[in-house]
């Protein structure tokens, strides 16, 4: 049985996101065709995700692993503290937020690779709700890298630092999810690992990459970009259609089967920011069934962005401090 046959799907999160999601996450079984669905978090994760799977009868199909049996939290927490401490030396504005726990998840997504026994393994951001089939997979057999607009300059900043090479494709990597394939992530890592950089582990290094802490690394535009520019033919590149800012006119909690099902007209998948509140005039726009019944939801959606309800949209994003916001 080959990758494309065959391949699980990792999601961290935490126990009180697990509770509110699940029924959602659930169904990538039938949208993406994964053979098991791994939920990572903290040990009193792994109970909620045993207790449920139980209800649903999926214990054969659903499994737990406590982050800390990938990485200790701890580590993390202590190399991304000692990364602050320099940064802080060196521009005298110490970090007043702290992004450890952004990062660590982001590392369990990668270090996750050296268990993985398949070929390849989606990870699937718990945010995020399917909305109807995507195949993982083109029809050559190659697998799909999803691309959307959005640019940080943060991230290009520390794959540079990394490699010596910034963007190389125009459209960013950012999507919600992304199927790894192992051997090509443990490649990565050990690339990292071998860079003339602080640490001795491929998160060591990473943040000693770091220059903006606050938004400084992301998993999904490090890796595809490294792909684009080492392994150009692995993957196939596609637009992925999903949508980013699903809460600012819906709350999680009260969407509908009818809500998700005109969502599924116009896109893959819906997303909910954990920043992000609703505007009572985007909600009313949301839920006018004149609209439903005239648009599907991304021509709708693509009204209020020409609008300019979202902010200033150019090139395909919307311009937030010098980069392109996710749409």
């Amino acid at each position: 049985m080959n990758g494309s046959e065959s391949f699980s799907c990792i999601i961290p999160t935490l126990a009180d996101d697990y509770n509110e999601v699940s029924g959602y996450l659930y169904s990538l079984f039938d949208m993406t065709g994964i053979n098991r669905l791994i939920f990572i978090g903290p040990e009193s994760l792994g109970k909620a995700v045993y207790d449920d799977a139980k209800v649903k009868g999926m214990e054969d199909k659903v499994g737990f692993i406590n982050e800390n049996d990938i990485i200790p939290f701890d580590s993390v927490k202590r190399s991304y503290e000692t990364r602050l401490q320099e940064i802080a030396k060196i521009n005298g504005n110490p970090e007043k937020v702290s992004r450890v726990g952004w990062y660590y998840q982001q590392f369990l997504k990668m270090a996750y690779s050296m268990s993985c026994t398949d070929e390849y393994y989606l990870c699937w951001d718990a945010d995020t709700i399917p909305l109807r089939r995507i195949e993982m997979f083109h029809s050559s057999g190659k697998p799909y890298l999803d691309i959307k607009p959005e640019y940080r300059a943060s991230y290009f900043e520390t794959i540079k630092n990394l490699f010596g090479y910034g963007k190389v494709i125009w459209e960013s990597f950012i999507s919600e999810h992304m199927l790894f394939d192992k051997k090509l992530m443990i490649e990565l890592m050990d690339e990292i690992i071998s860079r003339p950089l602080e640490g001795s582990t491929f998160y060591e290094k990473i943040l000693s990459a770091v220059d903006h802490p606050l938004n400084g690394f992301s998993e999904f535009e490090t890796y595809g970009t490294w792909i684009a520019k080492k392994y150009p033919d692995k993957y196939r590149l596609r637009q992925w259609k999903s949508l980013r800012n699903t809460g600012f006119m819906i709350n999680r909690k009260d969407i509908s089967q009818d809500d998700l099902d005109w969502l599924a007209t116009g896109f893959d998948a819906a997303s909910f920011e954990r920043y992000q509140e609703v505007y009572p005039h985007l909600n009313e726009l949301f839920l006018n069934r004149h609209y439903r019944e005239k648009l599907t939801a991304d021509v709708f959606y693509k009204e209020l962005l020409e609008m300019g309800l979202f902010g200033e949209y150019k090139d395909g994003g919307i311009v937030n401090e010098g980069y392109l916001a996710p749409i």
